[in-house]
C-alpha cells in the first residue's frame, strides 16, 4: 500500500485489511514522503503484520511500488492504494484462486464505486476468463488495478515500468500477457474503488487516455500486422469512449458503416493468424457493434453486420460480455 498525504482515507484502508478473514499476510505501507498525519495514523496501530517504510522525499508512485514489490517476502501481492477499501473475504478468494489454478499469474476482481464520503455510486463488472481478457487487451484495460493478487515471483520480474506514468497497470498487463501468463477476474466484488475529484485518475484523465492509445498502439499493430492509420485507430477505440463509469458521453459520432468495416477486418485477421479463439473474438466484437447501435439509437442495425452472431456460443459468450459492463 503506498501512502502519499493519504490521511483522508487512510484508517479506512488499513482496517479494511487488518480485518481480513484471511489472517496470514503481511501489510506493507511505503510513505512516500507524506507531509499530512500519514505518518502519524500508521504508527497508531499495533498490529505487527503492519510493517512501515519510509521515503526520504516524494518518489512518485511507480517508483514506490517497485520499492514495496522489492520488500515482499510473501508467495502472493495483493495491490491497494490508500482510499480504497478492500471487503473482508477479499484475500480468501483470490488466495484459493491462485492456489487452484497455479498456472495464473493473477486475479483481479469486480469493484464497487465510493465517493470521497464512502457511499456507494456504482459498480464494475469485468469480465473474468483469460482469453476474453487479452481480447478485451487490445481494446482497454479490463482489470481494476487495486483488486489485483498476483504471484509474487512473476511481479517481482516484471515490475512496474518507470515511464508510463499513469498507466502503469495498462503496461504491466499488456507485457505480461505478450509472454504468455494467463490472466482472470473472481466474479465477486471484494473491493470499494474509491472515485472522487481527487483521485488520481480523475486528475489526470485527458492525460491518461492519451498514453493508454500510445500504449495500446503497437499492441494493436503487432496484431494487424501493419502500421494503423489514425481513422483507423479511433475506429477502433470509438465503442469504448461511448460510456465512462456506466454514463453516457457526449461523443462525437462516427461512420457506422466505417466501425462496421473495422470489425470484419479484425475478425477476417484473427481468423488468419489464430492468435484467439474465434467464437470468443467475434462474441467480442458483436457486443462492441451492439454498444455503438445503442448509442447512435440504430437499433435495427445490430444484426446487419457480417459476424457469426447467430451461432449459439457467439450469443451466449454476446450477452455475457454486455452483462459485465
Amino acid at each position: 500500500m503506498p501512502a502519499y498525504n493519504a490521511e483522508k482515507y487512510l484508517t479506512e484502508a488499513i482496517d479494511s485489511v487488518l480485518n481480513q478473514t484471511f489472517k496470514n499476510f503481511e501489510l506493507i505501507i511505503v510513505n512516500d514522503g507524506s507531509i499530512d498525519r500519514s505518518k502519524e495514523l500508521i504508527f497508531s496501530y499495533t498490529d505487527e503484520r503492519i510493517k512501515y517504510f519510509e521515503n526520504e522525499t516524494n518518489i512518485g508512485l511507480i517508483a514506490t511500488l517497485n520499492k514495496g514489490i522489492g520488500l515482499c517476502k510473501g508467495k502472493y501481492i495483493a495491490r491497494m492504494d490508500a482510499d480504497d477499501v478492500s471487503l473482508p473475504n477479499r484475500f480468501r478468494k483470490q488466495v484459493t484462486f491462485l492456489e487452484k489454478h497455479p498456472n495464473y499469474a493473477l486475479c483481479g476482481s469486480w469493484a464497487y464505486l465510493i465517493n470521497d464520503t464512502s457511499e456507494r455510486t456504482g459498480r464494475i463488472k469485468n469480465i473474468d476468463c483469460d482469453n476474453l481478457l487479452k481480447i478485451s487487451l487490445l481494446f482497454t484495460v479490463p482489470l481494476i488495478h487495486p483488486t489485483t493478487m498476483i504471484r509474487t515471483d512473476v511481479l517481482q520480474k516484471f515490475k512496474y515500468n518507470p515511464t508510463a506514468l499513469h498507466n502503469e497497470d495498462f503496461d504491466l498487463w499488456l507485457r505480461m500477457v505478450n509472454t504468455g501468463v494467463k490472466i482472470a477476474n473472481i466474479p465477486h466484488f471484494l473491493l470499494k474503488y474509491r472515485w472522487h475529484n481527487s483521485n488520481i485518475s480523475v486528475l489526470n484523465e485527458d492525460y491518461q487516455i492519451r498514453e493508454k492509445s500510445t500504449l495500446l498502439n503497437p499492441y494493436l499493430q503487432n496484431f494487424i500486422g501493419k502500421h494503423i492509420s489514425e481513422k483507423n485507430f479511433n475506429l477502433h477505440l470509438f465503442s469504448f469512449r461511448l460510456y465512462h463509469l456506466g454514463q453516457k458521453k457526449n461523443v462525437l459520432a462516427t461512420n457506422l458503416q466505417d466501425e462496421k468495416n473495422w470489425f470484419k477486418l479484425l475478425s477476417q485477421r484473427n481468423k488468419e493468424i489464430k492468435k484467439y479463439r474465434q467464437t470468443d473474438f467475434d462474441a467480442f466484437l458483436w457486443s462492441r457493434w451492439i454498444v455503438c447501435c445503442l448509442f447512435t439509437k440504430k437499433l435495427f442495425s445490430v444484426f446487419n453486420i457480417k459476424l457469426p452472431w447467430y451461432q449459439p456460443s457467439v450469443i451466449f459468450k454476446t450477452i455475457k460480455l454486455l452483462l459485465y459492463k
